[in-house]
């Protein structure tokens, strides 16, 4: 039997109520998120945007957003003042949706998308404000040796907020336009703005006085250079950024283009693209419990290699597709390894970056997963003009294999528990 957490692992009622404060924002924070972002591409094309301008809706905002990483990062440290900038960044990004709303309208038609644009790419660059403050934060919290349960935990009641959204958000698109999607826009700020002011109750702990010291007093360019030579003798965290570049390039390389290759190729419908969407949110409530009690035995690592090989796999189901209701079965697998994947790759991330200068170390991570989830679409709509659709998912499966061999082979990790296959199917799993 799963043995229980015992001193000094027991929560005291500060970390019990942030703990559940994390939850409720991240579900109103969710809530916001899936009724507004998935639809922002169709919003642009009923305004009569073109497909240039749809790949720089998506393009804009990640590549910018995530090159700032590093400086967001420098100012969580240097200020000291995270919450601030956290709540910053988050009250533009919530309040961008009534922006959205109402903008495009007061404008002549020629420029609607283009404002559009703007504001996307703007919600992301300053709403990104806070997000290596946040990660930090997580950090310290949510207990160590609790964090796979509680993540996995978190990640249930998010996905099924999202699961819930995405079928109200399908009923007020019936409405007529732009009705529908201004319906949208402002439910997306007020439970955004719910999120905001939940996080604001959490108890954050202040940086020490002396970091703050050093941070303000330190040069620059000197603070730079000292923290690059930190990064390169932090061998787990170069290595862990470096096949994340790899394994992103890989992912984004097709990732975007699946929805095209089910219409066009398999002669798929929209209307069933959204129960083959459904399909992944599903598997990634089903097994958030399973992936948590693994990886709080077994380890971060471990169990990214293990749900990667399924992800790797993704792009080669793909290639083999016969017919679009195999889209069901593909996504179910995807969103079942994905699952496992990204909760072990959060916590992975929070266990090899160090506790001071946290924040930067984020946002170089973030910075480098920007360039990647930004070329490789753009890279990868050209290969698939020149080879064709279905020979990019072969691309795409090396990259990710390469990617997740690279993690394997080059990552290390506090907990070296070995972990075989057959532990897969395992019903007796330790806590650590």
């Amino acid at each position: 039997m799963p043995t229980q957490p015992v001193p000094p692992y027991q929560l005291d009622e500060t970390t019990k109520k942030n703990m559940k404060l994390n939850n409720i924002d991240g579900s109103f924070a969710v809530t916001s998120d899936n009724l507004a972002a998935p639809y922002l591409g169709l919003f642009a094309l009923s305004l009569g945007a073109t497909p240039s301008q749809i790949g720089m809706l998506n393009a804009f905002p990640n590549l910018l957003g995530n090159i700032l990483q590093i400086p967001y990062g420098i100012m969580a440290d240097r200020l000291g003042r995270r919450r601030f900038l956290i709540l910053l960044g988050s009250v533009w990004n919530r309040c961008s949706w009534l922006l959205m709303a109402i903008i495009p309208f007061l404008l002549p038609e020629a420029w609607q998308v283009p404002s559009v644009i703007i504001i996307a790419t703007l919600r992301i660059v300053i709403g990104n404000l806070g997000v290596p403050a946040w990660t930090a934060i997580q950090a310290e919290i949510i207990p160590r040796p609790l964090r796979g349960r509680y993540y996995a935990r978190r990640n249930v009641i998010l996905n099924a907020f999202g699961l819930i959204t995405t079928f109200i958000a399908s009923q007020i698109l019936r409405a007529s336009f732009p009705k529908n999607y201004q319906i949208l826009f402002v439910l997306a700020f007020i439970t955004g703005i719910l999120s905001t002011l939940t996080f604001a109750q959490i108890a954050v702990k202040p940086m020490p006085r002396k970091a703050k010291q050093v941070n303000v007093q330190a040069k620059l360019k000197q603070r730079l250079g000292n923290f690059a030579k930190a990064i390169k003798s932090n061998k787990a965290f170069s290595a862990y950024c470096y096949s994340a570049l790899v394994w992103n390039f890989g992912v984004s390389l097709a990732g975007p283009l699946v929805v095209v290759y089910y219409m066009q190729n398999l002669g798929g419908t929209e209307g069933f693209w959204a129960y083959v969407q459904g399909a992944s949110i599903i598997a990634g409530i089903l097994c958030q419990r399973y992936w948590g009690r693994l990886l709080d035995q077994f380890g971060e690592k471990n169990i990214m290699v293990k749900a990667g090989v399924g992800a790797v796999l993704v792009p080669l189901l793909w290639y083999i597709a016969p017919f679009a209701g195999f889209g069901l079965l593909i996504n179910f697998i995807g969103g079942f390894a994905w699952g496992g994947y990204n909760l072990a790759a959060f916590n992975l991330l929070l266990e090899i970056t160090p506790e001071e200068n946290r924040s930067l170390y984020v946002g170089v991570y973030n910075t480098l997963l920007g360039f990647a989830t930004a070329l490789g679409p753009l890279i990868g709509g050209i290969l698939a003009e020149v080879i064709g659709l279905s020979n990019l998912f072969i691309i795409s499966f090396v990259g990710r294999g390469i990617g997740l061999l690279l993690l394997s082979l080059s990552v290390d990790s506090s907990n070296h528990t070995p972990m075989r296959w057959r532990d897969l199917l395992s019903t007796h799993v330790r806590v650590r």
